[in-house]
């Protein structure tokens, strides 16, 4: 296992350009993995909330227990550090249903990265866990091992609306406004809280409404916020359910949303990148709230350059969200995929 060469401006290797990437040899294969890769650990396909916008369930999201460290994951984590991976992000499902299965996770993720980040629904992030010395606050946890943000999946500041799009199934009904402060007052200089919603004509859909629900955010201390179309996914990798119609019939389009901002005094532009796959906008909102508009899709990869690593719960690793037959390793090949289009169990705790 080594690195054989980095490529730091565009060259022809095997007659394809590349740049921005690493060339690794791993188990006697050669792998190019991008600068920017992230590493997403989807921990579990199970979540306590059915929303009509999941992308799990357009697509493929194999079912599994929720993954833990082990012979599989150790072989994942070092091919991501030699690719040069600096970035995990931990994904579900809802990474947070059971709480102590992801603090045992990131107890030994974590530490070896950089940056991480958790995209969340915010269930568990209050919920105690065991750390062997103590129980303690989840999210307290994570912070202590590393942490640096949270990304809370809140589709709108009515209650009822958000509990309209995001379905919630038991009793909890998502984050109220206490435990939203509670956990915007962690925000550091080494951790932060981001605000996640999906944009739709049933929720947030213009600027008035991005306004307000940055204002109602902010009255609880939180200063990062994202909106985002949902992502588009090219037809023959798209599964026909319910939600990806949802998602069809109920797209927003930000271009009309990014051209009102452009022409705001209160909004500053700080960074925008349109690419065939996502349109990137980032404002400074009133001097101290940072607020991306962004949408994206999915495309095949145009060369073996590897721009994204997916743990799916099935403990295999993909280059790809969308697509089964992604996988990194050969020896994966033959593992059954379980198709997302199986019903979950209406579970508020899901167990290893």
């Amino acid at each position: 296992m080594k690195l054989k060469k980095v490529f730091k401006e565009p060259e022809d290797y095997n007659g394809v350009r590349y740049w921005n990437a690493n060339l690794i040899e791993f188990e006697g294969n050669e792998y190019i993995i991008s600068h920017k890769a992230i590493l997403t650990i989807v921990t579990i396909s199970m979540c306590n909330a059915a929303c009509k916008f999941c992308s799990n369930d357009i697509t493929f999201t194999p079912n599994g227990k929720f993954l833990q460290h082990n012979e599989k994951l150790d072989r994942i984590l070092k091919l991501a550090k030699l690719g040069g991976v600096k970035k995990i992000a931990f994904s579900g499902g809802e990474p947070t249903a059971n709480p102590q299965s992801l603090y045992n996770l990131c107890k030994t993720t974590i530490p070896m990265f950089e940056k991480s980040r958790i995209h969340t629904n915010g269930f568990g992030l209050l919920k105690k866990v065991d750390t062997g010395s103590g129980n303690q606050f989840l999210l307290d946890t994570l912070i202590e091992l590393g942490l640096s943000g949270a990304s809370l999946s809140i589709a709108h500041h009515d209650d009822d609306i958000n509990q309209e799009i995001m379905r919630f199934k038991g009793k909890w009904l998502g984050l109220n406004e206490d435990s939203i402060r509670e956990i915007a007052s962690r925000s550091s200089n080494t951790f932060s809280i981001r605000m996640s919603c999906v944009l739709t004509s049933k929720g947030i859909k213009s600027v008035e409404d991005i306004i307000a629900y940055v204002e109602w955010g902010r009255s609880l201390g939180v200063k990062k916020f994202i909106f985002r179309s949902p992502s588009w996914i090219p037809t023959e990798y798209a599964k026909e359910t319910a939600i990806t119609r949802y998602n069809r019939v109920n797209h927003v389009d930000i271009d009309p949303i990014t051209d009102e901002l452009d022409k705001r005094r209160d909004f500053k532009i700080m960074f925008s990148e349109h690419k065939t796959d996502s349109h990137v906008h980032v404002y400074k909102y009133d001097n101290e709230i940072t607020i991306d508009i962004d949408a994206s899709s999915e495309e095949p990869d145009p060369d073996e350059k590897i721009r994204r690593l997916v743990v799916m719960p099935n403990e295999v690793l993909y280059k790809s969200w969308i697509d089964p037959l992604s996988n990194v390793f050969s020896d994966d090949r033959a593992v059954t995929l379980f198709s997302a289009n199986e019903e979950l169990p209406n579970l508020t705790t899901v167990q290893v």
